[in-house]
């Protein structure tokens, strides 16, 4: 949306918000053109007095361009006569926590909004946003993105040079580089000469849990009679003499770090094709009824770190986690478990 278009749109948006409201009129409208104050400016009559709402437009509803509207207004003189508003196509909801918190208010193009002063209080929700492109607020989570979350989340609180990440995550310098603008714009990450580290990696991890997909990944489902510690080694002892990798999660994976955790079907990523190792293990192809599942990953970004404990491999906590909350109530049960025992105590070293 070009800018001339959002101001307009934001300042009928804004309008159209108050008019709902019959006990309060508005005055007087005027459109600023310096940087110094804000872009629009409302002088309202409330029941409480008059107020001038002043609003901040934004081609960007993420934490990072809120966060200046904040810094700045605190630098102004305090005014009990103004009422400080930002706005913008679309809000996080991290966002509107913010402004909530800063004593603001803040409304989206699709007229979602609050406004909170005074004895006056208006809220709108729940309004579909037509303005939000899902596709872009969760390219964050993709594939190639997802490598790089993945080498932060190892290690939260280290600072990574944006060539060194490339590296390691196996991707291009021009993609960390807008993995980093964007966890940024979302004050999910700090930068300084050091480089860059995650401030939020809690709220990260649970946003990529939220936005979590199985992205090209193909399943197969199979029965086999023997037992499942039996089927592990097997399939450790298959895939060590094919040098093939593979690694053991959901509540596989989990009974290894979460002892209480009792399980009766094996989910395992392998990567390349599991035809002979099927034929190994003489397993039956089913519909239903299984009791092993093999991932054939479309990306290798799930093998990040996995680790060798009790003579097999099991996927990294981070992917365990990841892949537990899309089970059962009891997934999500491990998951948290595993969370609190194994991920937050490493980040805290």
């Amino acid at each position: 949306m070009k800018y001339k278009t959002l101001r307009l749109s934001a300042g009928k948006a804004v309008k159209d918000c108050l008019n709902d409201i019959p006990f309060i009129k508005v005055i007087k409208s005027e459109t600023l053109l310096n940087d110094a104050g804000p872009d629009y400016i409302l002088h309202l009559e409330t029941p409480f007095g008059r107020k001038s709402i002043y609003v901040e437009i934004s081609a960007s509803g993420q934490p990072r361009f809120a966060r200046i509207l904040i810094e700045k207004v605190n630098l102004l003189t305090e005014d009990a006569k103004i009422y400080w508003m930002f706005v913008a196509p679309y809000l996080s909801e991290k966002t509107a926590e913010m402004l909530r918190n800063a004593g603001m208010g803040f409304l989206d193009l699709a007229g979602n909004c609050f406004i909170s002063f005074g004895g006056l209080y208006i809220q709108k929700e729940g309004k579909k946003n037509p303005y939000l492109n899902r596709r872009k607020f969760n390219s964050l989570f993709k594939i190639k993105a997802s490598r790089v979350l993945r080498v932060l989340l190892f290690n939260p609180n280290r600072y990574w040079k944006i060539a060194p990440l490339a590296k390691e995550a196996k991707v291009s310098v021009g993609h960390v580089y807008n993995v980093k603008e964007e966890l940024l714009n979302r004050e999910l990450a700090v930068v300084d000469n050091r480089g860059m580290r995650l401030s939020e990696p809690k709220s990260l991890l649970q946003e990529w849990c939220n936005n979590y997909q199985f992205e090209g990944t193909q399943f197969q489902n199979f029965y086999s009679l023997s037992k499942m510690v039996q089927l592990e080694k097997q399939i450790e002892e298959f895939c060590s003499k094919r040098k093939m990798r593979y690694a053991l999660s959901g509540f596989a994976g989990a009974t290894r770090l979460a002892p209480f955790v009792r399980y009766h079907r094996i989910h395992c990523y392998v990567e390349n094709s599991i035809d002979d190792l099927v034929k190994s293990l003489d397993l039956k192809s089913v519909t239903s009824g299984e009791n092993i599942i093999f991932m054939n990953p479309s990306d290798d970004g799930v093998f990040y770190y996995t680790q060798r404990i009790e003579g097999v491999h099991l996927v990294s906590p981070i992917q365990l986690y990841l892949d537990l909350n899309t089970l059962s109530d009891r997934g999500k049960e491990a998951a948290d478990f595993i969370y609190n025992e194994v991920i937050e105590p490493k980040w805290e070293k």
